[in-house]
């Protein structure tokens, strides 16, 4: 009888800790995505984020090859300097959220590129800046938001670079208004 009654301990203690897990397991899963320590939120704003920058980064580049435009030029200096600040913050955060992020650049994000590359003289200066103050309303969008994340580090990196984030939109809207 004694061995009867461990038995069924051992097995209502076994369902237990089995319905904890799976407690714990779905409350993870609706806070959270498979693999990271952030929400679908919170992924979307480090990859998101990332992806703009190394996009921005690689159009400033081309702009310092093919603008002669000094406003142009020194626009995409400022550019490369401050994403690449910025990229370093978002990978840091990436790291310590556990988010896997692209090393280059997405496909659609390069067709653009390209593109944008074949283009020289005021042809080009246009479209940099037009896909500058176009990237940087959604980023500035993508920024502000997530200055109210649930997630502290997301918070710290949205709060840090929102401003600069701003300062960049309205630099890149005086070059457009400069190159009318």
């Amino acid at each position: 009888m004694k061995s009867n009654i461990t038995k069924l301990n051992v097995i209502v203690i076994a369902l237990f800790a089995a319905f904890a897990v799976q407690s714990c397991t779905e409350e993870r899963g609706n806070s959270y995505t498979s693999k990271t320590k952030v929400n679908a939120d919170g992924l979307n704003f480090i990859r998101t984020a990332h992806e703009a920058g190394l996009t921005e980064i690689e159009a400033s580049k081309i702009a310092k090859k093919n603008s002669t435009n000094s406003q142009v030029t020194a626009f995409a200096d400022m550019m490369i300097t401050d994403h690449t600040a910025l990229g370093a913050d978002v990978d840091s955060l990436a790291k310590q959220k556990f988010v896997t992020v692209v090393a280059e650049v997405n496909h659609e994000d390069k067709v653009v590129l390209d593109s944008l590359a074949k283009k020289t003289g005021a042809e080009f200066d246009k479209a940099y800046i037009e896909l500058m103050v176009d990237g940087h309303k959604e980023a500035a969008e993508l920024f502000k938001e997530n200055k109210e994340s649930n997630y502290t580090a997301i918070r710290k990196v949205a709060d840090a670079w929102s401003d600069k984030i701003e300062k960049h939109l309205e630099e890149a809207k005086k070059v457009q208004a400069s190159l009318k």
